[in-house]
């Protein structure tokens, strides 16, 4: 089921928008709208907006997973699953590993759209890789949520709907594009409380060390969260896949 899900990125590219398009439009966009206002230029920003887009896009990126499963739900794919000799949870599960790769890839785009920029990160390849693998592990965790949504509604338009509804104050109303300190009273004591403000603060520590707005304790609760998120959210999807698909 993996490499079913593989090929079926490979043979509809124009699926992989949020992969392949979106890392480098969102950098390119942002870092010159918003560079020269918030920090004086766009190089001088680009700390602050890479480690946040990295985060942005990659949620992005996951909450697609659950409108993919609830499309598949309900056009009966895994009614037809159900006649090959594999485990029920293969349609499930299967996808889910190549979603880790379509997150390492956006998270890899948005870097590399960055250095293209002028963002020379602090910590060089090594802080790079390790921005790379903890945000494909963050998304992963993350999209066991969106999959367990995606079970709790009938439509694709529906999860979609609820998506954004739940994506867009994640990861606007964080500190992902914007210092924290800039922000009202009411709105900063949210942010800093965002668990996307905490994954975008280690990512930031990642890539630049002390000099950047991070600590290696947001590192520890990002990935301490990603586990929780796991904990919690992949059993219980599990129980409604399958109570929906036997």
């Amino acid at each position: 089921m993996a490499w079913r899900s593989a090929l079926t990125m490979l043979r509809n590219p124009t699926e992989s928008f949020d992969v392949l398009i979106q890392p480098i439009l969102f950098t390119v966009m942002f870092g010159q709208l918003l560079g020269g206002a918030i920090s004086g230029d766009v190089r001088s920003y680009l700390p602050i907006l890479v480690p946040g887009l990295v985060v942005v896009n990659v949620l992005s990126t996951a909450q697609s997973v659950g409108v993919d499963l609830r499309e598949d739900m309900t056009k009966g794919v895994f009614d037809r699953f159900r006649a090959l000799p594999m485990s029920r949870l293969a349609p499930l599960l299967g996808p889910m590993a190549t979603d880790l790769l379509r997150y390492a890839v956006c998270a890899a785009l948005t870097l590399a759209t960055g250095v293209a920029l002028g963002y020379r990160p602090d910590n060089g390849w090594i802080g790079a890789i390790g921005v790379v693998l903890s945000a494909a592990a963050c998304g992963w965790a993350i999209s066991w949520v969106f999959l367990m949504l995606s079970t709790l509604f009938n439509s694709a338009q529906a999860v979609t709907s609820f998506n954004i509804i739940v994506l867009f104050p994640l990861c606007y109303l964080s500190n992902a594009l914007v210092p924290t300190a800039t922000l009202p009273h009411w709105l900063r004591v949210f942010a800093e409380h965002n668990p996307v403000s905490y994954v975008v603060s280690g990512l930031r520590y990642l890539l630049d060390g002390a000099a950047g707005t991070g600590t290696a304790a947001d590192v520890g609760r990002a990935l301490l969260g990603s586990l929780i998120i796991v904990a919690v959210a992949a059993p219980i999807t599990v129980k409604r896949y399958q109570r929906s698909t036997s």
